[in-house]
């Protein structure tokens, strides 16, 4: 009786083996077609660009060590949007620079507190929650944030 048991789990164990292996090495069942070769419509069609950027005025964002000024972080970057889309971000121009510099101005300190270096995701993440709040059902169309430069100029 238990040897009936130890070869059931060794059969159950090779067969896994073995079908685990198919899988990673795309064999058998598991094998990839070809893939179907694109006509060249489709590749015009990936080539051309279809994504435009607008710019958004460099921040520079003050950093206080007690009652002093310690340096400032200057932070240059565009919202990448789809064509066509530009008027929809430059009709709330105003409304999306005043919610960036607030949020900056409380975030860079909080960000910078434990670390020696700034967190770039970190920054986009909190920079693309701030554009989704203020475009609201419009915030589909900011598709990326694309931070150009982050300056450190100490005090």
């Amino acid at each position: 009786m238990k040897k009936a048991i130890i070869f059931l789990v060794l059969l159950v164990v090779v067969v896994g083996a073995v079908i685990g292996a198919l899988y990673f090495l795309e064999l058998g069942p598991f094998e990839k077609g070809e893939p179907v070769p694109k006509t060249q419509e489709e590749l015009e069609l990936e080539r051309t660009d279809n994504k435009s950027t607008v710019k958004i005025k460099a921040f520079t964002i003050p950093m206080f060590q007690g009652e002093r000024v310690a340096g400032s972080i200057q932070v240059q970057f565009e919202l990448e949007v789809e064509k066509g889309q530009e008027e929809v971000i430059n009709a709330k121009m105003l409304r999306l620079e005043d919610a960036y510099l607030r949020d900056l101005y409380v975030f860079m300190p909080r960000l910078l507190r434990n670390k020696e270096k700034l967190d770039i995701l970190a920054l986009k993440r909190r920079l693309k929650r701030v554009t989704n709040k203020v475009l609201g059902e419009e915030a589909n169309v900011v598709t990326d944030i694309l931070i150009q430069s982050v300056a450190d100029n100490p005090g």
